[in-house]
């Protein structure tokens, strides 16, 4: 059985899965990209989720394993991985590039929540789900509950938020001057980091990541996650901007969102002063790290960087008025 860098023939991909799970699989689709290749394969006993990641993600991969299980221990509600016939989180499938793991879920039902709406529209009233409560607070248990995890976990600090992205950009020749721009703002961003609480981050902390059922949300998507700082989860769910055009609104639609987010978070734990002067000063890490995943991915793009740079500079500016 061949599996190319590029293409993975999903009938041969299916066979391998009924070999090693019990799921009597009958058909396969991709669903979508993103650190691998995620398919849905339709089952007698419901739909299934496998994740097939790049062999680059692979300490991720198994780490997401580990703390789903661990958080799943604990009674908190992730979405749930089906074990191997022999008992295993996931099977390892090789492959020209390396041997890729790849991890079968239970497809997480329930419906997606809207935590806020009109993003990006900020001529139209803001209207944010009271939900948005519950949401945050049940984030602030996942914090406190990956205090008390025994494995290690992936190290995120100075060079995988900003010098990484600092580095290709210079490999693709852009722009020296705002290279220097970007770099001294991730500078100053992780001298805020060093000052911050240090803990367990999600890292991808967002509604999309999970649904709601039975009065809970049920979380997942993992494969960020790290030992770095739990403020950056607050301030992806405060993010109140648009990512392409600046409008100075949107620092007001943060600090709405803010607000209501820490009044959830708040009834499980609290941050401390350094966390919260820096929450706003973290949505510009959420464009930093995007940016640095379409680097890698697909180059430079000058028109873009360009836009970036200058939406970057002027949230700089808007959130050092604040402090």
């Amino acid at each position: 059985m061949e599996f190319t860098n590029h293409y993975v023939a999903e009938n041969d991909l299916l066979t391998f899965i009924n070999q090693h799970y019990e799921i009597n699989g009958e058909k396969i689709r991709l669903y979508r990209t993103s650190q691998g290749r995620v398919f849905f394969i339709q089952c007698p006993s419901g739909r299934k989720v496998f994740k097939l990641y790049m062999s680059t993600w692979t300490e991720g991969a198994i780490q997401t394993t580990r703390v789903i299980s661990y958080l799943e221990d604990c009674g908190y509600p992730v979405v749930q991985i089906i074990p191997t016939m022999s008992s295993e989180l996931y099977i390892t499938i090789d492959r020209p590039e390396g041997g890729c793991i790849g991890v079968l879920f239970e497809y997480a039902s329930g419906i997606s929540i809207n935590l806020w709406e009109n993003w990006g529209q900020y001529d139209k009233p803001m209207r944010i789900n009271p939900l948005i409560k519950q949401f945050s607070q049940q984030v602030a248990v996942m914090h406190r509950l990956m205090d008390n995890y025994k494995d290690s976990l992936i190290r995120r600090g100075k060079q995988q938020y900003f010098d990484d992205m600092i580095y290709f950009m210079r490999r693709d020749s852009y722009d020296e001057t705002k290279i220097r721009d970007f770099e001294e703002y991730g500078n100053e961003l992780w001298r805020m980091m060093e000052r911050c609480t240090a803990g367990f981050c999600h890292g991808d902390m967002h509604d999309g990541n999970t649904k709601y059922r039975g009065k809970q949300f049920t979380f997942m998507d993992f494969d960020r996650a790290s030992l770095s700082y739990p403020v950056i989860d607050l301030s992806w769910l405060a993010n109140g901007t648009n990512f392409i055009v600046f409008d100075e609104r949107m620092i007001e639609v943060s600090r709405r969102l803010f607000d209501e987010v820490y009044a959830g978070y708040s009834m499980e734990r609290t941050l401390t002063d350094n966390d919260i002067s820096a929450v706003f000063h973290f949505i510009a890490v959420e464009h930093l790290d995007a940016n640095d995943m379409i680097i890698k991915n697909y180059g430079i793009n000058k028109e873009f960087m360009d836009g970036q740079h200058d939406w970057l500079m002027r949230w700089r500016e808007v959130c050092n008025k604040l402090s």
